[in-house]
């Protein structure tokens, strides 16, 4: 890493983001460091967006799906099929 313009961004024990000299912005988190330039940043942060959206949704349907059966657990499915063999 060239010398450092300024920290961006710092997590304590989690990662930091320092604008460098050169123009790179580095990104680390934990043992992790990428180098990218200033659209490539923008792009991360668009990407981990999509990513968070796209997983509240996933919950929020999830939690919207209706059981098989009405008031049903596994030892109710099981008392079922034991009393049609």
């Amino acid at each position: 890493m060239c010398e450092g313009k300024g920290m961006l961004a710092n997590r304590e024990n989690f990662g930091h983001i320092v604008e460098c000299g050169c123009g790179s912005i580095h990104v680390t988190i934990g043992p992790v460091s990428v180098a990218l330039d200033s659209q490539a940043l923008r792009t991360l942060h668009e990407m981990i967006g999509q990513a968070i959206e796209h997983q509240d949704t996933s919950a929020e349907e999830s939690a919207h799906r209706h059981p098989l059966l009405m008031h049903s657990s596994h030892l109710a499915v099981k008392k079922v099929m034991r009393l049609k063999h």
